[in-house]
């Protein structure tokens, strides 16, 4: 899976994500919500019956209390007719205690209020706490007449209990009611969410695929731009993705889209040169001879007495002669150019040029004209291993040459009492075979590096300026380079870079 595939993926995922996780989390408080209130029609049935039996239970214990009071003024009026005292009386109601439990005390009393006789159980301080209520009652025997209180206890949890059903139930009852328009915020306050999540992602998802859209945008842009012939159009590389692999493969189809039209550009400028040499050197070449034997003739058919116009004469015809032979030296480096073959490319090895140079610097030292040791110190190496690449090796030895030649008479010029220093080497890096010639002479300045490659362009007082174009020329038809720079010894460089042969 690609860079690009996984950014776009991480968007996507991270927006789901979004989403999901803010769904979730707001469905899950809903759901705690209803299961912790139980908001259901079978809950609420079951709080109205727990309230219910509550309360049933506590009527029960009203019921037993009442005829527990019942059955104690019964017990009373069965003990007035058999016409017991009050110590009788007092001893049945210790027994009516022990018979009910939760009777607490029992007081009879008279018409005037006076206690006949009571009984009451003791508090135990371990006893739940309790409610108390008084069970009145008057029992009626023979006309005379008594007031019975019976003191009964209740639990108070049987209250509590009762309470807190009734407050479930009324709090279930309310959520009942209000089940509809709480529905109605729940739906609101999820929508409203699941909005705002969907409008982050949005935005999030913009903005990523933004910086990719933009990238693209600035690429189709650039590329309506070469279209329209602007090849100096360069994009920015900064990211670690496909668009930037995109972007770098076209700034390179772009910088080789410059470097063929200025390789093409620059070749049609020869070849127009060349054609333009080619008329130069006819219309010149023709007349020389004519010139030439005039003046021969002139001087060898004066056979005049006058020494001084003959001593005119003879200096007319040596002039005439040295002219036309520098004319014809012109004439011939014209013609040369002008008939200089395309280059027919076949394997070889890069160092075979570098060893055929070695051969022919001797010549080339000669050619200064100086005797005794040589001007100027050449020297030349080679690559221990094979430097495989497509190349005339007659004509790259003769753009090679022209180098030398220009960097020995370059030296010679600035250390007539000799010293320079020349050297050739050929070596190999990466994908391409270079040789390389520089000098310790005093080099070339840097305003002139980018014309000295155009032809009849020097900046030597003598010379046509073609040496370095045919160089030029002979690289470009190799599909290499040649590149001018500074020297670590302080002169000129120039770099030949030719692509080796695919293995």
């Amino acid at each position: 899976m690609s860079r690009f595939e996984r950014k776009i993926l991480f968007a996507i995922g991270l927006s789901v994500f979004l989403a999901l996780g803010g769904s979730v989390f707001l469905a899950q408080g809903a759901l705690r919500e209803v299961y912790s209130v139980g908001v259901n029609e079978r809950f609420g049935a079951e709080l109205v019956h727990g309230v219910e039996a509550r309360r049933g239970q506590l009527m029960a214990l009203r019921s037993s209390t009442e005829q527990a009071a019942d059955a104690i003024q019964w017990a009373v009026e069965a003990e007035l007719a058999k016409k017991r005292g009050p110590a009788r009386l007092r001893r049945l109601s210790e027994e009516l205690l022990e018979r009910y439990p939760f009777v607490r005390e029992i007081r009879v009393t008279d018409r005037e209020g006076a206690v006949i006789a009571s009984a009451k159980r003791p508090r135990d301080p371990r006893e739940q706490p309790t409610r108390e209520t008084t069970r009145e009652r008057v029992a009626t025997v023979g006309g005379a007449s008594v007031a019975i209180a019976v003191l009964v206890t209740v639990p108070e949890v049987y209250f509590e209990r009762l309470q807190e059903a009734g407050e479930v139930a009324d709090v279930y009852s309310r959520l009942q009611r209000q089940s509809a328009s709480v529905s109605d915020v729940y739906v609101w306050v999820f929508g409203s969410l699941v909005f705002l999540v969907i409008l982050v992602a949005f935005l999030i998802g913009a903005i990523v695929s933004r910086r990719v859209t933009r990238r693209v945008a600035a690429l189709a842009e650039a590329s309506r731009r070469v279209g329209a012939g602007d090849l100096t159009v360069s994009l920015p590389t900064s990211a670690t993705d496909e668009i930037t692999e995109l972007t770098q493969a076209f700034n390179d189809m772009v910088r080789d889209l410059r470097e063929s039209r200025s390789r093409i550009e620059y070749l049609q400028r020869i070849g127009a040169w060349q054609d333009f040499a080619r008329r130069l050197a006819h219309e010149i070449k023709n007349p020389l001879t004519p010139i030439q034997l005039a003046a021969q003739e002139l001087d060898e058919t004066y056979d005049g007495g006058d020494e001084a116009y003959r001593h005119k004469l003879e200096n007319a015809r040596a002039i005439i002669e040295e002219e036309v032979a520098t004319l014809r030296r012109l004439v011939g480096e014209f013609s040369a150019f002008a008939k200089l073959p395309r280059a027919d490319l076949s394997p070889s090895d890069l160092n075979e040029v570098a060893h055929a140079i070695e051969a022919s610097v001797p010549a080339m030292l000669d050619d200064l004209g100086d005797d005794g040791p040589a001007p100027v110190e050449v020297r030349v190496s080679a690559a221990t291993e094979p430097i495989r690449v497509r190349m005339d090796p007659m004509m790259l030895k003769r753009g090679v040459d022209n180098l030398v030649r220009n960097a020995i008479q370059s030296v010679h010029a600035a250390n007539r009492a000799g010293g320079g220093r020349v050297y050739v080497r050929a070596y190999r890096s990466g994908d391409a075979g270079f040789i390389e010639v520089r000098d310790d002479g005093p080099g070339i300045t840097e305003d002139n590096w980018e014309r000295v490659f155009d032809p009849y362009y020097t900046t030597k007082s003598e010379g046509t300026g073609l040496g370095l174009a045919i160089v030029k020329k002979v690289v470009l038809e190799h599909g290499g380079e040649v590149r001018l720079d500074r020297a670590p010894e302080g002169g000129a460089r120039f770099t030949l870079e030719l692509p080796l042969l695919s293995t």
